[in-house]
């Protein structure tokens, strides 16, 4: 089973992983002891079996000569005691032994009697009481002829206590470096993961009302300090979120309550007492005006939040962008007139761009329409665009209207957002033609600025790229995308 905690996994994976490390060298230690234990015994053997064979054979094959101890000791320096020594002739008999061999023999084996016969030695190890022997069987050629056959043998029982003895520090060893590692582990682990407790019992207490808390990003590693920018940023994006689903729902709430309080207080006072025909429809003509305004309210709801999940079909084609202005110049101009405002169309250079026509008349018009809307009468408007830099085009209205204060500019195109409430109501606004205008400039590749004096007027400055080429190149694509 998988632990859940982080702290658990941590503790499992680094004890598994050092487990196979701590095996792997405790295995390579006992094999490269035995190896080098059983090595350094085939030598002795092999060094006892020379100097049998190439210095003394010949008083060995003499009867009455076993010897062996002095002659070993000679050549030795020391006694070799524990290490049993038998000379053969070629037919297998035994002609000398050394002194531990009086009451027994060693045994040849048809593979060794066999591999010695044909000159080459062989080592064995042969089962015995108490413990095993290693025994080398070495033949004496002499003049290329097989002339004797020297067997060596000792006792591994010394080989094999010091390899038991390994072995079993190495199973208590093991298992207990392994637990001391895991408990050390785990006391790591924890004190590297309390940083993230924290930041989870900080996390348990927030909620919608306050979002503005802030964890902090002091005194942890770089990597909790990362995580934890990262939260605190995550945290102010939905602060600001949440703030701003709020101001919607108040404002939406608010305009769309307005004009359903008009509704009802005009069909109250209408049925208190029988009314004119006249009356009657005076009534219905304010409910009527009341009820298209919220339906214009609810369209541009709609289709502001339709263009943001990229649901609102954008018709691309490559469109002349002078001839459409001054298709929108000229309804431009009977507006002015009609509101005492000099109207200017400046013109502009030919430029094609790739737009959706219907939603950029959309877009002018309603900039168009708020100049001509929030400049007094006497006042003017003026539209025009250039090519900059060759790679859009930079078309501008401005206006010597009222302006908009400072303080109001970085929010003008937030959703309800309005300078002088009071006074956009009056003249039909809601707040949420200058979002629109953002949405069909950002949906084209484009920006919008704005630039604004109190009591001096304002400069709106749309950015659209200019088309490169020529044709219907565009006109396939659909895009919906915001």
């Amino acid at each position: 089973m998988r632990p859940e905690t982080l702290r658990a996994q941590l503790t499992l994976w680094n004890g598994a992983f050092l487990f196979a490390i701590v095996l792997a060298f405790g295995l390579g230690l006992y094999g490269v002891l035995a190896r080098n234990l059983y090595r350094s015994t085939d030598q002795k053997l092999s060094a006892i079996a020379e100097v049998v064979a190439e210095s003394s054979v010949r008083n060995f094959l003499r009867p009455g000569f076993t010897d062996f101890a002095r002659l070993l000791e000679e050549f030795f320096g020391m006694p070799t005691a524990g290490q049993f020594i038998q000379v053969l002739d070629p037919s297998g008999n035994v002609g000398s032994r050394s002194p531990n061999l009086e009451a027994r023999r060693l045994k040849v084996s048809p593979q060794a009697y066999q591999s010695a016969a044909h000159g080459h030695p062989m080592y064995e190890t042969v089962a015995d009481h108490p413990a095993p022997m290693r025994v080398l069987t070495y033949p004496v050629v002499v003049r290329g002829r097989v002339r004797n056959i020297v067997q060596v043998a000792t006792s591994l029982a010394t080989v094999n206590d010091t390899l038991r003895h390994v072995a079993w520090v190495l199973a208590v060893g093991i298992p207990t470096l392994l637990l001391a590692a895991m408990a050390g582990g785990w006391f790591l682990s924890g004190r590297s993961l309390a940083p993230l407790d924290s930041m989870v019992a900080a996390i348990h207490d927030l909620d919608a009302d306050n979002l503005d808390a802030r964890l902090p990003e002091t005194g942890h590693t770089l990597e909790v300090r990362e995580l934890t920018r990262n939260f605190n940023s995550l945290l102010g994006r939905l602060e600001g979120a949440f703030r701003r689903v709020k101001e919607f729902t108040a404002d939406a709430s608010h305009e769309l309550r307005t004009p359903l309080t008009v509704l009802r207080g005009e069909a109250e006072v209408a049925l208190l007492q029988p009314r004119s025909p006249e009356e009657y429809q005076r009534v219905l003509a304010s409910s009527l005006e009341e009820i298209q305004r919220m339906g214009r309210i609810v369209e541009d709801l709609l289709l502001l939040t339709r263009g943001e999940l990229g649901e609102v079909p954008v018709e691309r084609s490559s469109l002349s962008l002078d001839q459409l202005l001054e298709e929108v110049a000229a309804q431009t101009e009977m507006l002015a007139e009609a509101q005492e405002v000099v109207f200017t169309w400046a013109g502009g250079p030919p430029v094609t761009v790739c737009a959706d026509p219907l939603r950029l008349r959309q877009l002018f018009w309603n900039l168009l329409g708020n100049a001509v809307k929030y400049t007094p009468a006497g006042g003017q408007v003026f539209l025009s665009h250039s090519v900059i830099d060759g790679c859009e085009v930079r078309i501008t209205v401005k206006d010597t209207g009222i302006g908009i204060p400072p303080e109001h500019l970085p929010h003008i195109f937030e959703r309800f957002y309005r300078v002088d409430k009071h006074r956009s109501r009056a003249q039909g606004g809601s707040g949420l033609g200058l979002p629109i205008c953002q949405w069909i400039v950002q949906v084209h590749g484009g920006r919008i600025e704005v630039r604004s004096v109190p009591e001096a007027g304002s400069s709106f400055l749309v950015y659209l790229p200019i088309h490169p080429g020529t044709g219907d190149e565009c006109a396939a694509g659909t895009n919906t995308t915001a």
